[in-house]
């Protein structure tokens, strides 16, 4: 159930349900807080002590933001990696499928021409669960049709650039794969509890420390909290590698799809759609 909420409801929701929580938890530690600070004989050094445990709470959750936002942040850019790596792997065997030429070149060419255009369907799917199968299934024929047209090439007449075109197809396939894989790692849901029970635990002893010192702050206390949510609302958008708003682009391979597409049209070779 927590691991749904974390990972599948709208951020918005998120975002509001996690504002509300930190401002009712202040609140108790406030009001707790401010029963305890009417005890004078004891209080300033209540106060003290208070704001220092205060302090370091504030601290250790900015060190666990830190690093939550470091483990999405670095997956996020894994992602990138793979989109630029698996674009230019596509281009190098479109080029060396043109060189090798005759019908099983040109053949190679078109079907990766197909392939560009899965793979960016292979994003464009999101979380629909059937529609990534139907994805999943057409690229495993697609690589097969594209692999016996190259191994046909390699054992008829093997030459450097046939062997060179195997070598470019299989950092192809291998790459969908490390994609695929990419695209499910996530940040674990333990890291993003941790994080909401730390926030709420460093809420509450922040409005304590309000209560016994008798001094709100509503206003700054208000944009605390909102940078607060607004930082663990991006780890968490940024965990969502499919449904997110933070999304790494796929220009590089559409880039390369309509190079593939121009090609064909200079060379005469129909485009298929």
């Amino acid at each position: 159930m927590a691991d749904d909420l974390l990972l599948n409801r709208s951020l918005y929701f998120i975002g509001l349900l996690m504002l509300v929580s930190l401002f009712l938890v202040t609140e108790v530690g406030y009001r707790i807080g401010r029963r305890h600070g009417k005890q004078t004989s004891i209080a300033e050094r209540r106060e003290k002590t208070v704001g220092t445990i205060t302090g370091a709470m504030l601290a250790l959750l900015g060190f666990m933001l830190a690093i939550s936002l470091s483990m999405a942040d670095q997956h996020f850019q894994d992602r990138r990696k793979l989109v630029l790596e698996e674009a230019n792997a596509l281009g190098t065997s479109y080029l060396r499928a043109q060189a090798v030429g005759g019908p099983h070149g040109a053949q190679i060419a078109s079907l990766l021409k197909d392939y560009a255009q899965l793979r960016l369907d292979f994003f464009v799917a999101g979380e629909d669960r059937n529609r990534l199968k139907t994805v999943y299934e057409q690229t495993t024929v697609l690589q097969k049709r594209i692999w016996d047209q190259a191994s046909a090439v390699s054992t008829g007449a093997p030459t450097p650039i046939s062997a060179l075109l195997l070598t470019s197809l299989n950092q192809v396939f291998d790459l969908s794969t490390s994609r695929r894989w990419a695209l499910e790692v996530r940040v674990p849901p333990y890291v993003i509890k941790l994080l909401f029970g730390f926030s709420f635990l460093a809420m509450v002893m922040l409005g304590y420390y309000f209560g016994i010192c008798g001094v709100r702050h509503p206003i700054l206390s208000s944009f605390l909290l909102l940078a607060f949510t607004a930082a663990i609302l991006l780890i968490m958008d940024l965990n969502r590698p499919r449904s997110g708003f933070i999304q790494p682009e796929q220009s590089p391979i559409v880039w390369v799809l309509e190079d593939m597409k121009h090609s064909s049209a200079s060379a005469g070779v129909p485009i298929h759609q």
